[in-house]
């Protein structure tokens, strides 16, 4: 750790490498990981994606990634579940979900802006939520 950076105080990408030294120190066989991958740019993404990869292969140990990034996931991952609303919606090879033609697995695996799940939700007319339920917009010319 830098001088003066304490495990609360440290930087984010600092804070999840100590985070992960104490993990594989207990010399587990199972480490889980939520959103190993967010926040990080392309080349930490690749370190980090590459990591997982050694360490499952050199402590033969098992890792559960949950994220939303599709791609790294995919790249590591021998078997991949898709959760919706609390249901797993999809699982198989990143191969497997990469030809599903399950709706909402085809949509979230390819990153298609319109299918099963809305990019819109519905919502109160704009004017409503600003103005009050009670308000009208006025007749004709008047403002």
């Amino acid at each position: 750790m830098p001088p003066g950076c304490s495990p609360r105080s440290c930087p984010g990408g600092m804070a999840r490498r100590v985070a992960l030294a104490r993990a594989v120190a207990l010399d587990p066989q199972l480490i889980m990981y939520d959103e190993p991958f967010a926040g990080l740019d392309p080349i930490a993404m690749g370190v980090v994606v590459k990591l997982i990869s050694t360490l499952n292969e050199v402590f033969g140990m098992t890792s559960v990634v949950v994220s939303h990034d599709i791609s790294e996931t995919a790249s590591i991952a021998d078997l991949i579940y898709v959760v919706a609303d609390g249901v797993v919606v999809g699982t198989g090879s990143p191969e497997d979900l990469l030809r599903a033609d399950t709706p909402r697995v085809k949509q979230f695996v390819q990153g298609l802006p319109d299918g099963a799940v809305p990019f819109h939700y519905p919502a109160r007319e704009l004017s409503l939520e600003l103005m009050g339920a009670g308000w009208t917009p006025p007749s004709g010319g008047e403002r």
